[in-house]
């Protein structure tokens, strides 16, 4: 009975032992396989996740261009290689008194294809001494080259016609009187200067570029200042002023003073 008892007691004492190890072992790889994800397939997520993150920011910071390299507007092909001051052959296709209708028709002589100019008639040796506001179809630097394209402009204007500018009235050419000046523009370059001239002389008035160190009022500092006409008087200069500021509106009258180097 004793060898009995022992026997199922030896038997119970296993069925226990195994249990609990089979018990132990389950918690034990449960616990293990918990941790294996929570520290390798977690990092690994975030890892990607940063790393794409980061990859789409550089290649937009890659393929947005600054805007200061973003391309700028080119000049037109046909733009004028004259200086407003160089002797030119004008294909004329009309003249007027006023700078206003002449601006409208120059306007016009634009939207059918040709580069249009205004000149002040009294800029130029070759043209009439009366002030007149012609419009040119283009400017051409050879008697020839200025024919070649009479016959295209003569479809739209049949009164065109060739004709030389002659040469322009510089300052140089003037008797150095005192005068009152609708002042538009300064610059420390004689060819920007001359250029701004160009552009005053093309919306119909007399652009002329002066050296203030000649002029006992203006600027003891060497500018070159340009100026929409020369008026004998300061009531003259304002009756022209609220005209020329449609254009310029930084505009204003200043007396020259004495010209010094007479």
């Amino acid at each position: 009975m004793k060898r009995i008892l022992a026997l199922i007691i030896a038997v119970l004492s296993a069925i226990v032992f195994s249990s609990c190890t089979t018990v132990n072992n389950y918690y034990n790889n449960g616990s293990e396989a918990s941790s294996e994800t929570a520290v390798n397939s977690e990092p690994t997520v975030n890892s990607e996740s940063a790393t794409e993150t980061q990859t789409i920011k550089e290649d937009t910071a890659t393929t947005s261009a600054p805007a200061a390299d973003a391309p700028q507007s080119t000049p037109k092909t046909n733009a004028p290689v004259f200086n407003y001051n160089t002797p030119f052959y004008g294909i004329w296709v009309y003249a007027s008194k006023s700078n206003d209708d002449a601006s409208s028709f120059a306007n016009e002589v634009s939207s059918n294809g040709f580069n249009s100019y205004i000149e002040n008639t009294t800029n130029w040796s070759n043209l009439n001494n009366e002030e007149w506001y012609v419009v040119t179809a283009g400017k051409y630097s050879s008697e020839n080259e200025a024919k070649n394209q009479l016959s295209a402009v003569k479809e739209k204007y049949p009164d065109a016609y060739v004709k030389y500018s002659g040469e322009y009235k510089t300052s140089s050419d003037a008797d150095y009187s005192s005068f009152y000046g609708i002042w538009v523009h300064a610059s420390k370059s004689y060819d920007e200067a001359s250029k701004f001239a160009g552009d005053v002389s093309s919306n119909g008035f007399k652009g002329m570029v002066i050296t203030t160190t000649d002029w006992s009022n203006l600027n003891s500092e060497k500018w070159y200042v340009v100026t929409a006409g020369q008026y004998g008087t300061e009531k003259e200069a304002n009756n022209k002023l609220n005209e020329v500021k449609k254009y310029y509106p930084d505009a204003y009258v200043k007396y020259s003073g004495d010209h010094i180097n007479n």
